[in-house]
């Protein structure tokens, strides 16, 4: 049964309680436009708008083969401006979890920032907050980590944790001035390179 934390506007949602032995490596994903697509101006509200991104599931089965921690980082601040309630966030979230064990893949755990983003809060991408705490939970090394993103907040948040960036890149968005945040990033163009880009782009001894 997961287990569920919830503090002012950050919610934590833990399905394995093992850590690393000794500080580690994970896998830190976002959710929308990673795992499941984006709805253009809009949020997933329901369920039935919760779409799997084509392929995702088949790689992040070849990506837990890794053994790694895999855990969710995401903003929903659909939350925060009154759109969701935390109930609908935690039944959209255990039917994903649900949905991906059925293909072979458990998360470790998920880390949702509900703040709007004028409150202007420490968890909110492109702070690096969620990544931190997820680490001081699970005994992570952040500088042996990657993180899959969709978007210029992943790689920024990415980058101040001290994580490895791996772009997503059939559904990049939120980007400003490509040339600078995008350099020497790690790109994936279609899902099935996903799992061999990871491997690749994970510091150390798994390359």
């Amino acid at each position: 049964m997961a287990k569920q934390e919830l503090k002012p506007n950050l919610l934590r949602i833990v399905y394995s309680e093992q850590r690393n032995r000794g500080r580690g490596p994970a896998v830190f994903i976002d959710r929308d436009g990673v795992i499941n697509c984006r709805r253009p101006g809009d949020y997933v509200l329901d369920w039935s708008q919760f779409i799997f991104m084509p392929g995702i599931q088949t790689a992040l089965r070849q990506i837990a083969s890794l053994g790694l921690p895999i855990i969710v980082i995401s903003n929903q601040a659909a939350v925060g401006k009154g759109l969701l309630n935390l109930e609908g966030l935690q039944e959209i979230t255990a039917r994903m979890h649900r949905a991906l064990v059925g293909e072979g893949t458990i998360l470790s755990a998920v880390y949702y920032c509900t703040h709007r983003p004028d409150e202007k809060c420490i968890c909110r991408k492109p702070k690096p907050e969620l990544l931190r705490r997820a680490a001081d939970d699970f005994d992570i090394d952040l500088t042996r980590s990657i993180f899959i993103g969709d978007s210029e907040t992943d790689v920024r948040a990415a980058r101040d944790a001290g994580c490895t960036p791996v772009l997503f890149g059939p559904g990049v968005t939120n980007h400003s001035n490509a040339e600078e945040w995008m350099a020497d990033l790690p790109v994936v163009l279609a899902v099935e390179d996903l799992f061999t880009i990871v491997v690749k782009s994970l510091p150390g001894e798994r390359r």
